[in-house]
């Protein structure tokens, strides 16, 4: 699912919740974010991931045997030599493989991790597009888990959540997630991490017709 985090209201986060995030919540919230999303095409094609920090340190296989790591290995070399602005914008062939790097951010500058789909498949903008679609994905969610984790343990500190309520918070969320995923309920559910019957019942709660997100 196409996500996008430019502009959302929980971009800024404070220094507090980054480092806060552990190599365990990432590569858990990841692979399941990742995995979910790799099922629509697992009958088409044999797709193995990889998740690497931006220094090329390896996170998580979605195949643990010692060709995937030694390929990923090379790959994490490569993703260290390079700029970010040449390692989104195309695949990488490497070994026989093709390669498809998408970003996972939890602010717009603040690069956090690395998603890379490899196939033995010919060159695919597909898969490219959906590499980059599950980084997005990730990369909200987890802004999401924090900017809630936030609201319910420092209400009274940080004081742009002084002037929010709880209907307000989650009218907000609602309307993002509508705007990222383009009014689609089948994707904003799962995103919200909210039941469709709920969901249905929040948008009409909150009047927001979800045809003008479409």
């Amino acid at each position: 699912m196409l996500l996008n985090t430019t502009g959302s209201i929980v971009a800024n986060l404070s220094d507090k919740a980054l480092n806060s995030i552990t190599s365990e919540l990432l590569t858990t919230l990841a692979s399941v974010t990742i995995m979910d999303g790799l099922a629509l095409i697992k009958n088409d094609m044999q797709v193995d991931v990889s998740l690497m920090e931006p220094q090329g340190k390896i996170l998580w296989l979605s195949h643990s045997c010692e060709k995937s790591s030694n390929i990923a290995a090379s790959l994490s070399e490569y993703i260290a030599k390079e700029t970010q602005s040449q390692l989104f914008i195309h695949s990488i062939e490497l070994l026989g493989r093709f390669y498809y790097l998408a970003p996972i951010y939890l602010e717009k500058s603040n690069l956090l991790a690395v998603v890379a789909l490899s196939t033995n498949e010919i060159n695919s903008t597909i898969l490219l597009a959906l590499a980059h679609s599950l980084g997005r994905e990730v990369s909200e969610k987890l802004k999401c888990h924090f900017y809630l984790q936030q609201l319910a343990c420092e209400p009274k500190v940080n004081p742009f959540f002084k002037e929010l309520n709880v209907q307000k918070v989650e009218k907000a969320l609602i309307i993002e997630a509508a705007n990222s995923c383009n009014g689609k309920v089948q994707q904003m559910h799962q995103v919200l991490n909210m039941g469709r019957t709920t969901l249905w019942r929040k948008l009409k709660q909150y009047e927001i017709n979800i045809k003008d997100y479409k």
